[in-house]
């Protein structure tokens, strides 16, 4: 029978894949989220998920649960397109997925590519495991020990277990102390987020950019657009019958992304931290001025209250020491910026990954330590190989600011 007890930290998508998997194997977890609710922050809209992503919620989920993935998952055509500012098509690109052709089942015909609602895919990963989740849980520190470890936080609680896992983001309280030579650096890349109605935006945009994986325009500034669907093949509030799960309701949207260089931008970053939601709309609109109208009338169309900023971080690729019991996954260890789209896909199989590992040393197979070894071996290759190739591509695409090594 398993005996490990999991202390995970952080509840996104990579944290619940990994719970996931472990209540799969009757392995004992708790999860601990800082925030005080799963709505507390606004982390994006729509993901692109490929063949990392898919086969993680396939793998972790029950079939009820993977039945209601499958509906809320619009298929995509496997190009990503570029276009002109005056959003006319340049050229569309294939985009292949043959990721992991040694940890997943063989797929015939095209690669399997997904647009899916952040927040949607993140209830249904909690779905079964919310009985598991402290929220308003800030990690403080850890003490490891010959038995396990222990997790203080900021309201004066403690938890303890056999493994602590360190899945809160990219700026992680656990990477902090577990590999405080881990660093993250500015990209120097900033973006304006902002959801559109499909209904108001299929009249504009061109149909690639309804159908394929994501299209983006830029201009000689490398200003640029890009534009991704999330058009739900069964309404999420439907879908979530299927398993007895009750999913928010979701309209068909587009989501825009207005990103460059900060100078490129008609406001300085600190007002841009302050501005509003409608506010962040018209600076966005400004950014892009000197566009054909096209883009504007879209932006126009976005609702008031969508628009959020983000400023794009990335990991710096690093090494880490043998593991006790304390190990990271996702943007704790190797946070991207997403010029790949591939963040959320890496951090869902670094979390099935990792619960294999654990099964196997919960099971007696292996060590504890030789368990966390060959799964921090294998995460960091083909983590870092992301984060490196992401960076190159916003170098080319976006004028992000190189990696150091």
């Amino acid at each position: 029978m398993p005996t490990l007890n999991v202390l995970i930290i952080g509840a996104g998508l990579g944290g619940l894949t990994l719970a996931q998997s472990l209540r799969s194997a009757g392995i004992e977890f708790q999860i601990f989220e800082r925030d005080k609710s799963p709505w507390d922050r606004p982390q994006g809209y729509r993901l692109h998920l490929d063949g990392d992503a898919i086969n993680s919620a396939r793998e972790v989920l029950t079939p009820e649960l993977c039945a209601v993935f499958n509906a809320t998952s619009q298929r995509t055509a496997p190009y990503t397109t570029i276009l002109k500012p005056d959003l006319s098509v340049v050229k569309r690109l294939f985009t292949d997925d043959d990721l992991g052709k040694d940890v997943w089942p063989p797929h015939e015909g095209e690669p399997e590519h997904f647009n899916v609602d952040r927040a949607t895919l993140r209830q249904i990963l909690l779905a079964g495991v919310e009985d598991r989740i402290q929220f308003g849980k800030r990690l403080v520190r850890y003490e490891e020990h010959a038995g396990g470890v222990v997790a203080y936080f900021e309201d004066g609680t403690k938890a303890e277990g056999d493994v602590l896992v360190g899945a809160d983001g990219i700026r992680s309280t656990v990477r902090e102390q577990r590999a405080p030579h881990a660093e993250t650096m500015n990209s120097g890349v900033i973006a304006i987020y902002g959801r559109i109605p499909v209904q108001a935006a299929k009249d504009i945009v061109p149909a690639e950019t309804l159908g394929d994986i994501f299209t983006v325009a830029m201009d000689e500034r490398k200003v640029f657009l890009g534009m991704g669907s999330v058009q739900f093949p069964v309404p999420p509030d439907q879908a979530g019958k299927i398993a007895n799960v009750e999913l928010k309701q979701r309209d068909d949207y587009l989501v825009s992304i207005v990103g460059g260089r900060p100078e490129f931008f008609p406001k300085d970053l600190p007002a841009l931290r302050i501005a509003s939601s409608s506010q962040l709309r018209e600076i966005a609109l400004e950014t892009i001025a000197q566009w054909p109208e096209h883009a504007a009338r879209m932006l126009r169309h976005g609702d008031p209250t969508s628009f959020f900023l983000v400023e794009m971080y990335t990991s710096i690729p690093c090494s880490l020491d043998a593991p006790v019991n304390v190990t990271l996954l996702g943007d704790a260890i190797h946070g991207m910026t997403p010029t790949l789209g591939r963040g959320a896909n890496v951090a869902m199989r670094d979390g099935v990954t990792l619960g294999r590992a654990l099964k196997r040393a919960a099971m007696g197979a292996t060590a504890l330590q030789d368990a966390l070894a060959s799964y921090e071996n294998a995460m960091l290759s083909y983590g870092f190989d992301v984060v490196r190739e992401a960076a190159l591509t916003g170098q080319q695409r976006m004028a992000q600011n190189p990696l150091p090594i």
